[in-house]
Parts: C-alpha cells; sequence; structure tokens
C-alpha cells in the first residue's frame, strides 16, 4: 500500500493534520513518541516479537539440524555395526561352509578307497573263483593239448622245489616262482608216471607279464622234476594277434576257457 505524500493531501494550511504532519516533518525525533501515543504496545513490541520468532525460529532449525546429524551418526554407527556383524557371520558361514566340504571330500576320499579295496577284493575272489573252476575241470580245459590232463602232486613238487633251493639249484625268484604257480597239471594214464607237465597261470584278464612268468615257471618245474613241462595261460577273453605273436615268442600256450 503507498502512503500519499502530503501535497497529495491538498489538506488546507490551518488543518490540523497538516500541521502535525508538517512538525514531525520538521522534527524527527518527535515521531517514536507520537507513534507510542497513535499506536497499541502490541504494534510497537511487533519488531522485537519478529526478531524474537526468527531467533526461535532459528534456534529450532539447529536443533532440527542437531538432531538430524545424531540420527545420521546412530544410523551410520548401526550400519556400521550391521556390516561388521555381518562380516564376521559371512566368515563364518564361509569357515564352516570350507569346514564341511573339507569333510565331505575326506569321506568321498574314504569311500573312494574303500571302493577300490571292495573293487580289488570282488577281482581277487572272482579271480580265484575262475582259477578253482579251472582246476576242477583241468581235463577239459587242455583236452586240446593233452589225452588226460589231471592235477599234479603239488607237495612232492613243492617238496623238490625246497631241496633244489637249499642245494642252491634255484635263485631265491625261481624258487617263488615254482611255488606261485597257479595250477601244475600233469598227462598220465592211471596208474602210471607222467609223461609231461603243464605250468598254467590263470587270468581273467592277462598281459604280457603272465604269459613271461608262465614260461618261466614251466621251465623251472621242468628243472627240479627232470618232466618235460609246458607254459600255458587260460583266460575267459579273446587276444589279439599281437598277444598271439607274444606268447609264441615267449614259448606259451593260450588257452580261452569260459
Amino acid at each position: 500500500m503507498t502512503i500519499p505524500s502530503i501535497s497529495e493531501l491538498d489538506l488546507p494550511d490551518d488543518e490540523l493534520l497538516r500541521r502535525i504532519i508538517t512538525a514531525v516533518t520538521a522534527h524527527p525525533e518527535v515521531r517514536e513518541p507520537l507513534l507510542r501515543v497513535l499506536l497499541t504496545d502490541e504494534f510497537l513490541n511487533l519488531p522485537t516479537e519478529v526478531k524474537e520468532l526468527r531467533e526461535e525460529m532459528r534456534e529450532g532449525f539447529r536443533a532440527v539440524n542437531q538432531r538430524i546429524d545424531a540420527t545420521n551418526r546412530s544410523l551410520g554407527e548401526r550400519i556400521d555395526e550391521t556390516n561388521r556383524s555381518l562380516g564376521e557371520r559371512i566368515d563364518e558361514t564361509n569357515q564352516t561352509m570350507r569346514e564341511q566340504f573339507q569333510a565331505v571330500n575326506e569321506r568321498i576320499d574314504e569311500n573312494t578307497r574303500s571302493i577300490r579295496t571292495l573293487t580289488g577284493q570282488v577281482g581277487e575272489l572272482r579271480g580265484e573263483a575262475y582259477e578253482r573252476r579251472c582246476a576242477e575241470q583241468i581235463d577239459a580245459a587242455l583236452i586240446d593239448h593233452f589225452d588226460l590232463a589231471a592235477l599234479a602232486d603239488r607237495t612232492s613238487i613243492n617238496r623238490q622245489l625246497v631241496q633244489a633251493r637249499r642245494s642252491g639249484l634255484l635263485s631265491r625268484e625261481e624258487y617263488e616262482g615254482g611255488r606261485n604257480v597257479d595250477i601244475i597239471a600233469q598227462e598220465q594214464m592211471e596208474g602210471e608216471t607222467p609223461s609231461r607237465l603243464a605250468a598254467i597261470e590263470v587270468s581273467v584278464t592277462f598281459n604280457e607279464d603272465d604269459l613271461k612268468n608262465a614260461a618261466e615257471r614251466a621251465a623251472t618245474i621242468a628243472r627240479i622234476t627232470g618232466v618235460p613241462t609246458r607254459a600255458f595261460l587260460i583266460t575267459r577273453n579273446a587276444w589279439p594277434e599281437t598277444v598271439a605273436a607274444m606268447a609264441e615268442q615267449a614259448g606259451a600256450t593260450i588257452v580261452r576257457r569260459l
């Protein structure tokens, strides 16, 4: 709102309001006493109250800011504590998982060893069962090579091996080889002296070493008994021509027996 100047009021010179305005204009020091007369105490104190209100608002804002700062600090501390706690739990969980994985791996390794041992034992049992069946049916196994094959007297042959070892005719290796022949068979008619012997290795699956063992052990048996001894390897699997050549070179005969 625009307050009109004294000239704009167009008051007569002798008008009271004009004289007051002229006097106030000429003497500024009378303005405040005049205002105290004209205005109420509430209006006169308004600037002070506004200043106090402004100060209270500033104080309030400062308090709010302090609370916000305190809240932020508290929240930050809680977040840090949560992060530390979460990190510790993650570390504990990782450690527990590592321990569990290690335990599982150890169990797997143990089971693997057990399975391998069991597989070996099963293989040995299967090999022993196959060897026992071949011994029981040795006449059928050697039907194409001996007229009548029967199991030889191992007690007598073992006694001769011992005597040959003690007399120095056999090395320790040769003696062990002669004792470890899977089957020793003989060709004879009932009541006759054996005319031939067979040193036989039995293997479900075989390799070149089995052929060499059969040949070497047959030679040992022949030396200590004085009876011609052929080397045989009985197996249930077929073999390639290369293996047949190895057998011929080693002086052993492969016989397939299912």
